[in-house]
């Protein structure tokens, strides 16, 4: 199949690179989010897609096309993964149109289902493929598969191994008919999850010690320490308690929470 591939962030990586070795498709252009202020100098940086598509001999473009532009491309499918903006419905409606979507959907809706997950302690999540729609998430499904989430996984981790399931199911995905694998989403069973802020990571050491754990290996956590801030990267449960092993001080590299105690003292959690 003739595609056109949308995408912006790390997660959609392996699914382009996984459409451009397949000898069934031939990605024919790929379409990016624009480069925008990064890092400390706050230079400009192109999206990772943009990034591997160029690496891949790709024409990559930070706008989107016109219908009657993709037509004469020869575009016949669209593969919309973590591109970070809603699709047109002249666009969706003109062509098959699937989208990664890593959650059990109709649950977790929206802008964090990996960070969610986690912070809720759920045993299981998985990844979607869908038809893009109007309503954001909430296309029929034409695939879907489980995965059970380890009690330590980290964000990074958990990231990692639903970009890859997402790639191979994409794969799968468009050898189906689609006709017949799409089924709507019970809405009676659709929930959503916001967008995450940064005030989300201040931990309250008065919270049960399975939560700050959750909270820590989903987006990390901060604390203060005589007067400056501490985020904790790592943690994990001993009988209950909340045990910390890797914290970063204000203006300083990660290191080992024993290393931290000898130089800094431990952590009040209070």
């Amino acid at each position: 199949m003739k595609l056109l591939f949308m995408g912006s962030a790390e997660f959609a990586e392996p699914t382009l690179q996984a459409l451009i070795d397949s000898p069934k498709h031939e990605v024919l252009k790929v379409i990016t989010q624009p480069a925008r202020p990064s890092g400390r100098g706050l230079q400009n940086k192109a999206t990772p897609i943009y990034d591997l598509a160029v690496k891949n001999h790709r024409d990559c473009y930070t706008f989107l096309p016109s219908v009657e532009e993709l037509k004469r491309w020869g575009v016949e499918g669209i593969v919309v993964v973590a591109y970070g903006e809603k699709i047109p419905a002249e666009i969706h409606d003109q062509f098959l149109c699937l989208n990664v979507h890593p959650s059990l959907l109709p649950k977790y809706r929206g802008a964090s289902p990996l960070q969610t997950a986690l912070l809720n302690g759920d045993a299981e999540t998985g990844v979607s493929i869908i038809m893009v729609a109007e309503r954001m998430d909430a296309g029929d499904i034409v695939l879907q598969k489980s995965t059970p989430i380890d009690e330590n996984e980290s964000i990074e981790d958990l990231h990692d191994r639903l970009a890859q399931l997402g790639a191979q199911m994409m794969l799968e995905a468009l050898d189906l008919d689609i006709a017949i694998a799409r089924r709507p989403q019970d809405e009676t069973l659709a929930t959503r999850c916001r967008k995450i802020k940064k005030e989300d990571s201040k931990i309250n050491w008065s919270d049960a010690p399975q939560k700050i754990h959750n909270q820590v290996r989903a987006i990390s956590g901060f604390t203060e320490h005589k007067g400056k801030r501490v985020k904790i990267w790592e943690t994990h449960l001993v009988n209950g308690q909340l045990e910390i092993d890797l914290v970063q001080p204000e203006g300083k590299t990660p290191m080992p929470y024993a290393e931290f105690v000898k130089g800094y003292g431990a952590l009040q959690r209070h």
